[in-house]
């Protein structure tokens, strides 16, 4: 009963405080992600009645939210537990620096809905394992069941797209068809076994420019840059980035990312992950917000996923692309504030 009230549990019944302490390690020998949950403190209280909390911590690695995904703490009492727990995934780094770990804080209820007492959600995209230590978090309130909208906004990406199909590819100039990684080979005629549109289509996605991005830095500005995946595929070899524009909220990149190999019917199928990141150089990276596009059907291939969650403007301007083939469509997008699976 615990597992099925910790997803259908209650949000918002009460105020979110305290902090998690967290001592996080990775072996690349063997591929373990070792979460050590230490204890917490400072928590609110989970039942009011009879003035008690009795806390677990529950783990996902996102985008994937299904029970194989799932860890959790055993139940310990009080405001300041102490968990002394490992939470344990085997994982290959190249996959761990596409996650997102969401750690959430519930007071169990044995006869009625689980209560949430807050989380933390740390990506993994730049994350230094090189010298794990003990590491305190602010326990955050679940932001995407938020009523008012206006409190998750995180600002805007300008994008264009445009699929170009197999049979039309060779009309583009081929100075136009450079691909963001493989050292930004330019791919020319005559060279025909080394070009990755031979087996299918292209898309291209213009990175135009954001506005009004969280300052994280001193002086209300940030180092800002963005990174791309074509999910399901989340290879480390087909991550794109562009560059760093530096202090500035209001970032201009005028980049193209290429993804190759595409055949028409594999359009519902993929998603186009986008996320920016403000460039840290001492410390890991900080997520500034993302947005997913893709057919919205929450299917890849036949598989339920949970990242095949767009809405609103992202599956519209996906469609669109889709029913206009070789032709640019531009759109304006709002970021999202957790690459979590779209509530909204």
């Amino acid at each position: 009963m615990m597992s099925v009230y910790s997803e259908t549990g209650d949000y918002g019944n009460v105020k979110v405080s305290g902090e998690i302490l967290l001592h996080i390690s990775y072996c690349y020998k063997t591929g373990g992600l070792y979460i050590y949950v230490k204890n917490c403190r400072n928590l609110a209280i989970g039942d009011e009645k009879k003035q008690r909390t009795d806390a677990y911590v529950k783990s996902y690695l996102l985008p994937d939210k299904s029970r194989n995904n799932k860890r959790k703490t055993k139940i310990r009492t009080g405001t300041n537990p102490e968990f002394n727990e490992i939470l344990k995934y085997t994982i290959s780094h190249t996959q761990l620096e596409t996650r997102t770990l969401q750690l959430s804080v519930w007071h169990y209820d044995r006869f009625g809905h689980n209560s949430f007492l807050g989380e933390v959600e740390i990506p993994f995209d730049s994350w230094n394992f090189e010298n794990p230590c003990d590491e305190w978090f602010v326990l955050q309130p679940k932001m995407e069941f938020a009523a008012d909208i206006g409190l998750q906004y995180k600002g805007e990406l300008t994008v264009v797209l445009r699929y170009i199909p197999p049979e039309d590819y060779l009309m583009v100039p081929q100075g136009q068809l450079q691909v963001a990684d493989a050292g930004k080979k330019t791919f020319k005629k005559g060279k025909k076994k080394e070009s990755p549109v031979m087996s299918g289509g292209i898309l291209e996605v213009f990175i135009k420019e954001a506005k009004n991005l969280t300052a994280v830095k001193s002086g209300g500005t940030s180092d800002s840059f963005v990174k791309g995946y074509l999910l399901p595929d989340d290879n480390k070899a087909t991550k794109h980035k562009t560059m760093v524009v530096k202090k500035s909220v209001n970032p201009q990149w005028n980049h193209t990312f290429m993804f190759s190999g595409l055949q028409p019917q594999d359009i519902k199928n993929v998603c186009l992950e986008l996320t920016i990141w403000d460039k840290e150089a001492f410390s890991s990276n900080i997520f500034l917000g993302g947005v997913r596009l893709n057919s919205g059907s929450g299917v890849s291939h036949g598989k339920n996923v949970d990242w095949m969650d767009s809405q609103g403007e992202e599956q519209r301007l996906w469609q669109k692309m889709a029913d206009n083939p070789g032709i640019p469509v531009e759109g304006i997008l709002m970021l999202r504030s957790s690459m979590g699976k779209c509530r909204l």
